[in-house]
């Protein structure tokens, strides 16, 4: 079957610009809040997703099981994070407009358990953000012609528009927004300011990218 990109498909430049756009004076649940293992460089280089993310929220928790990283982020004046495993979210006494659960799909062993518990804490209001890896990545499809794949070492799949849309499809979910984008990151070459030129053209191009799920 042929999937044509839809109207509600976009180019942004960054995921972070995505996120916070839709977080903008919400109640959001960041699941995966302290990037592990990333935590400690990307707090230094003012990247880290969920301070961001606290400066444009009415109201934000995050949830993450890396007690090492709450404990660092929480010495650095970071309170609203909490050891939480995401399987136990019905136990969790918040209601979120918004649920942030990026880069981590792609790393889950069954996808559809993960969509279940997540199904549990939404209503017909509720948006899921869901950031992953484009298995269309320019760079992706460079590598090929070098006879290569490079992969990070725990991904268990990786997705494009058309995989994305049908798990969450098939899972009771609709895909409402579909944005190709890239990571944010201190410093950008020459090479990556030609890229995202190029995509902002051929967008399914992109590293990444965040597809804002609702409720069927």
């Amino acid at each position: 079957m042929k999937y044509k990109y839809k109207t509600h498909t976009q180019f942004k430049k960054t995921r972070d610009e995505v996120l916070l756009e839709y977080c903008d004076g919400k109640k959001v649940l960041h699941i995966g809040a302290t990037d592990s293992p990333y935590t400690e460089q990307k707090f230094s280089d003012n990247l880290l997703l969920h301070t961001k993310i606290q400066k444009k929220a009415s109201e934000l928790l995050g949830i993450d099981i890396d007690k090492d990283s709450i404990d660092f982020l929480c010495k650095k004046g970071v309170d609203n994070i909490i050891e939480f495993n995401m399987n136990n979210l019905k136990e969790l006494n918040f209601e979120p407009e918004i649920i942030i659960f990026g880069e981590t799909i792609e790393h889950l062993m069954n996808q559809e358990i993960a969509l279940s518990i997540l199904k549990k804490s939404m209503n017909k209001d509720t948006k899921l953000l869901v950031s992953t890896p484009n298995a269309m990545w320019l760079n992706k499809i460079i590598d090929t012609f070098k006879f290569q794949e490079i992969q990070h070492t725990d991904h268990k799949m990786i997705f494009s528009y058309a995989t994305i849309k049908n798990l969450f499809e098939t899972n009771g979910f609709v895909l409402d927004t579909l944005y190709f984008t890239f990571l944010n990151r201190k410093r950008e070459g020459g090479t990556k300011f030609f890229k995202k030129c190029f995509c902002k053209i051929f967008m399914g191009f992109s590293e990444t990218i965040v597809a804002v799920i609702k409720l069927a």
